[in-house]
Formats: structure tokens, C-alpha cells, sequence
């Protein structure tokens, strides 16, 4: 009798799988159309591969079936976007510094948000130590001078800003994202295109 009921609920596991359908990963080419903003890097992540991501999450701590279905609900319909944003003070860094937007092709506008206000980081030090020879003695001037805590590609200190923001609505399959720096009033910008399978 066990081993009945466990076959009809695999059969209707199965049967629910192959209505609705199963949701397969959407990538995406990433083309760099603008590059004088300090943008370290960029990252998308379509709803496909969110919900693929949450899916396999959910399992893995063994929610149960509710719970797997309201986080899998609140999945945002375009997908996120990952960011880190450089700055040589934290204001520049900062999210409300950054605008972020989304148009499609044509250049309509799809979405706009400001970047997210994040704490300043704890400050880092760095000691200067100058020797001094005379002919009354050695002396010895040490100074701390407070420095951006990361360094950028070329060795220089920055801050970096970690930003994500989840867009809400659905996108088409080929579209833009601008990274507007509000400060230094440049921007970076990517043309983002769904690779075709071969």
C-alpha cells in the first residue's frame, strides 16, 4: 500500500513538472559600449537563473513546499544586478551617488533607481615613519594618515561599493543598463543581448 501511494506521488510531482514547465538558465552577452565611470565590474543575473538559484536553495534546506513557493514568488521579474562601484572618498562610492538605469533599444526607459546608502566603512590606517639624522641624535616621526580601506587594478587606495538592485519588471531580450556617477558626471554603459543556443 506504501509502496503504491509513493508511486502516485511521483506520478503527480512528474505530471506537475510537465505542466508548468520546467524553467531553464537565460544568459545573457554583455557588451561594453561605455567605459569613463569606476565601475570595477558588472554582473546580471536573469529571473531564470534567480529562480534556478532560489530553487535549488530552498531544497537544499529542506523548506517546505509553502515556503519554497513564496520565496520562489518574490523572485523580481527582470532579474538583478551586481555592482562595485570605486570611489577615492566614500560620498563618490556610495550609492546615492549612482544612478542606474535600463532602457531597451530604442532607448526607452524601463527602469531607474538610485544606488542604495551603505554605512562607511571602518577607516584604515596607514603609519609614515620619517628617520631624521642630526648631530644631536636620531629622531624618529611617526604619523598615521587615514586611507580608503581596497585598492583599485593599479595599486591606488579607493573605496568600493558593493550594490545590487532587483528590477521589477520584465525585460525584452536584447536591452541597455547605464551606470550614471552623479559626481564626476560620467557614466559606463552595456548593451546586453540572451546568447542564442547553438
Amino acid at each position: 500500500m506504501k509502496l503504491k501511494v509513493l508511486f502516485i506521488a511521483l506520478l503527480m510531482v512528474l505530471a506537475t513538472k510537465v505542466a508548468v514547465g520546467e524553467i531553464h538558465a537565460v544568459e545573457y552577452n554583455i557588451k561594453t559600449l561605455e567605459d569613463h565611470a569606476r565601475v570595477r565590474s558588472f554582473k546580471y543575473l536573469s529571473y531564470e537563473q534567480c529562480y534556478i538559484d532560489a530553487q535549488e536553495q530552498a531544497r537544499n534546506e529542506m523548506l517546505p513546499p509553502d515556503q519554497e513557493d513564496e520565496i520562489l514568488s518574490n523572485i523580481p521579474k527582470g532579474g538583478v544586478l551586481f555592482f562595485e562601484l570605486l570611489g577615492d572618498q566614500w560620498r563618490m562610492a556610495n550609492g546615492p551617488n549612482w544612478t542606474y538605469i535600463i532602457t531597451d533599444e530604442s532607448g526607452k526607459e524601463l527602469f531607474r533607481s538610485k544606488g542604495n546608502f551603505y554605512n562607511e566603512p571602518p577607516p584604515a590606517y596607514a603609519v609614515q615613519k620619517n628617520v631624521v639624522h642630526t648631530t644631536f641624535g636620531t629622531f624618529i616621526n611617526r604619523q598615521e594618515a587615514q586611507i580608503p580601506p581596497e585598492r583599485d587594478a593599479w595599486g591606488r587606495p579607493v573605496y568600493v561599493m558593493r550594490d545590487q538592485k532587483s528590477i521589477p519588471v520584465r525585460l525584452p531580450e536584447t536591452f541597455k543598463v547605464f551606470i550614471v556617477d552623479s559626481i564626476n558626471k560620467n557614466r559606463c554603459s552595456y548593451l546586453l543581448t540572451i546568447e542564442t543556443k547553438k
